[in-house]
């Protein structure tokens, strides 16, 4: 498996990205693995291994980093991770999904043309949004256990749900 850290500049800085895939039989097809509220650390690297195994080229970007470079849960307050789970909004995660896919089309070993995306908790909304803003690129996507899905905002994402294309999974579930 070929991992790497890497910076990928957008129009509000440089967001660390973890990319994992395939040492070979490339290119291999994207999948965007949008990270939950405490943040991009070893347990989420270790699903984006699992997918990039299966043969996936995967990008796991810190979505925090407007705020700060490195964020864990465990080193601060959930005070703190609420701070920076709600700096975020749907169009904020939309211009990094853009700069994801720019970065994922300059690069041999990722596959251009339709790609996935995932997101888990905080950023459901996010895929959801994204999904219709890329509907275009985006043929699969997830949401699992995404919170925001529906809200009286103006950049709600299920405003723009009759503009997605490709298919769109919702994983709730309470016990």
């Amino acid at each position: 498996m070929i991992e790497k850290e890497i910076d990928i500049l957008t129009t509000d800085g440089a967001m660390n990205t973890f990319i994992t895939h395939p040492e070979e039989e490339g290119p291999h097809p994207v999948i965007l693995f949008l990270m939950d509220a405490p943040g991009k650390r070893g347990e989420l690297h270790d699903m984006a291994r699992r997918l990039g195994t299966a043969g996936y080229y995967v990008m796991l970007p810190n979505l925090y980093y407007r705020r700060v470079r490195e964020y864990r849960i465990a080193e601060s307050s959930r005070e703190e991770m609420h701070e920076h789970m709600d700096s975020l909004s749907n169009v904020m995660a939309c211009a990094d999904v853009s700069a994801l896919i720019k970065f994922s089309d300059s690069d041999n070993a990722a596959r251009g043309g339709k790609i996935g995306c995932v997101g888990y908790c905080m950023s459901g909304p996010f895929a959801f949004a994204a999904a219709a803003a890329f509907s275009d690129r985006i043929a699969a996507s997830a949401s699992i256990h995404g919170v925001r899905l529906i809200t009286d905002a103006q950049d709600s994402p299920h405003l723009d749900a009759h503009k997605i294309k490709g298919e769109m999974y919702f994983g709730c579930a309470e016990t």
